[in-house]
């Protein structure tokens, strides 16, 4: 059945997300799924959505970034990708749905090793569950950072890595937006962030609290998709305010922030996990600054792989996966094929 699955078009795909094109009725009868639960994963309860028009469709383990930015806000996004993947959503060890339902602030052991450890986890499930061979694995930002050393770990479980607002290190990411900085400080003529910058010279990656003075008014900077996205997630947020879910969100993101920055200060991934034994796509936003796409492409280079390919989205920055309609056909034309071959 799952041989039989079409391969749409790209223009079909963008009449699809534009509502002028309705799906063709295949000749045997789709199994759809829509399934939220817990499942226990490094001993706690930890929240899953499982989302398809049809059961026979790849998997798509989606691993957010943040952290704690999950995705679950975002589910309208997500809907014309169930025609072509049975999407998981995971709210990680001290995020969301997960923080509220399991210990809040007193959930334990919020780390890097232990996400990891969970996720690896949740895809063993996945794959009883669903009965798969292997999944896909798509990390945003946070998560490419996850997604990367679980797919380095355990490649057997994964028919495809796919990295987007992919990191290298927080390193390269510290010193490329002082650059960012520093170059429009000079381009605008604005003396006084010039003479801040002058005075710290060459940035120390390992001191947070000058990386976040210096890099306040960040933002600005931001491809206009990127901020264009902000401000929706903020209207979003003033919606819920006052919601439970909204409020385990918040929190959640207060919570882990703190306790996962100095996992991300001190992993790079072009040392840790640059042997990968599965395919590995990253769709990068040729304007992404926040992980910058220079940075995606080295760590790209420094990988061993199978088979990998780099494929930069034009006008599209660090939230391409949700702001750019070139992103579905290219998890379409690319990884779907590779997946289906692959029995995810």
């Amino acid at each position: 059945m799952e041989q039989s699955s079409s391969i749409w078009s790209r223009r079909e795909i963008t009449a699809l997300l534009a509502g002028t094109l309705l799906p063709p009725m295949p000749a045997w009868a789709a199994q759809a799924i829509d399934q939220t639960k817990y499942v226990t994963l490094g001993g706690i309860g930890q929240w899953i959505s499982i989302k398809g028009d049809d059961a026979a469709n790849p998997v798509l383990l989606v691993v957010h970034g943040g952290p704690a930015d999950v995705q679950w806000p975002n589910a309208d996004k997500y809907v014309p990708w169930q025609k072509f993947f049975t999407v998981v959503q995971w709210d990680q060890r001290g995020a969301g749905h997960t923080f509220g339902h399991s210990g809040g602030d007193k959930t334990p052991d919020v780390n890097l090793d232990r996400i990891v450890k969970d996720g690896l986890e949740l895809a063993e499930y996945l794959i009883r569950d669903r009965k798969k061979k292997k999944l896909i694995l798509l990390g945003h930002s946070w998560g490419s950072v996850v997604g990367s050393l679980m797919t380095a770990q355990r490649p057997d479980l994964f028919a495809a890595y796919v990295g987007t607002g992919q990191v290298e290190s927080w390193a390269y990411n510290v010193k490329s937006q002082f650059n960012t900085i520093r170059a429009h400080a000079r381009a605008v003529n604005d003396t006084a962030t010039i003479r801040e910058l002058e005075a710290i010279g060459t940035p120390d990656p390992t001191n947070s609290h000058q990386y976040f003075t210096f890099s306040r008014n960040f933002r600005s900077l931001w491809a206009k998709p990127d901020q264009d996205w902000i401000t929706h997630l903020r209207a979003q947020a003033a919606a819920l305010k006052g919601n439970r879910d909204f409020a385990d969100d918040q929190n959640g993101q207060l919570f882990s922030d703190p306790l996962l920055l100095p996992d991300q200060v001190k992993t790079d991934l072009s040392m840790v996990a640059n042997h990968i034994g599965t395919d590995v796509f990253i769709i990068q936003g040729a304007d992404d600054v926040i992980t910058p796409v220079a940075g995606a492409r080295d760590y790209f280079a420094k990988i061993k792989a199978p088979h990998k390919e780099f494929i930069a989205i034009p006008d599209a920055g660090h939230f391409a996966f949700m702001t750019s309609d070139a992103f579905l056909p290219a998890l379409t034309d690319k990884v779907r094929p590779v997946a289906i071959a692959r029995g995810a």
